[in-house]
């Protein structure tokens, strides 16, 4: 059943008060003392017990993510403070926690147990997009907006900066955008010209019912932010806020 406009519409949540907050979410790798990824997120998540760390479609990988904040210097604290305790919370358990975009071809597939959503995506792409999925590792930025029509504004300002931010946020050669390509929806989305525009688009690429469902490398997420996909993980906190600095001043923010 087609999902209805003001529906739709309904499922972004703006928020006024954070236009220009920044968040940012970090995918690691949690690796062994050869560096090699392993499957154990489960185990991490329950040593580290906090809501701002958790799990990805693979269980070789956990996830940070920050409040969102209005000042830089907040964010730099945030992630400088969770990065350092994720490190020890691994070492306690023998693991590393690998700052790295692309991981090894013959790595572990097994995906995050206790989530049905990620069980479907892994039947529904098969083993070799799978595996293209697991192997990549990211930083996703999310900037706050006031409405959709302002994020529509600074999406569509966005585009045609794609290949300059990929370029900007590449430590494999290219390789780990690569991967994400075999198995991402599309990697490129078009400007909207309005909110009934990017409705229709929803509809046409599958993601009106959950806007998560989009994989672009700029989407309009549910979060009522604009957020930014094609960053390969680093664990250099202060070339991210360089990014976060570069897109913001794009973004008019």
């Amino acid at each position: 059943m087609a999902v209805l406009f003001g529906e739709f519409c309904a499922k972004f949540n703006f928020d006024k008060a954070r236009r220009g907050h920044v968040g940012v979410e970090r995918e690691y790798f949690l690796a062994d003392q050869t560096n090699t990824p392993v499957p154990r997120s489960p185990e991490f998540l329950a040593a580290i017990n906090d809501p701002a760390w958790t799990y990805e479609l693979s269980a070789c990988q956990v996830e940070h993510r920050t409040i969102p904040h209005g000042t830089r210097s907040g964010l730099l604290k945030d992630l400088d403070l969770n990065q350092r305790r994720g490190r020890d919370v691994a070492r306690g358990l023998g693991l590393v926690l690998l700052s790295q975009e692309l991981a090894s071809a013959h790595m572990s597939t097994a995906i995050y147990p206790h989530d049905e959503r990620y069980a479907g995506i892994a039947q529904r792409i098969g083993p070799k997009n799978l595996l293209a999925a697991c192997r990549v590792a990211g930083v996703h930025l999310h900037l706050g907006m006031s409405d959709l029509d302002h994020a529509i504004q600074v999406h569509n300002a966005l585009i045609p900066r794609i290949p300059e931010l990929c370029a900007m946020g590449d430590h494999s050669g290219g390789e780990r955008l690569r991967q994400y390509a075999a198995m991402a929806i599309r990697g490129m989305p078009p400007p909207f010209q309005s909110v009934l525009d990017f409705y229709t688009y929803a509809h046409e690429e599958g993601f009106a019912e959950n806007p998560r469902d989009c994989w672009n490398l700029v989407r309009i997420s549910r979060h009522g932010t604009v957020e930014l996909r094609m960053f390969g993980m680093t664990g250099d906190v202060n070339e991210i806020m360089g990014w976060v600095a570069h897109v913001t001043s794009i973004a008019g923010l």
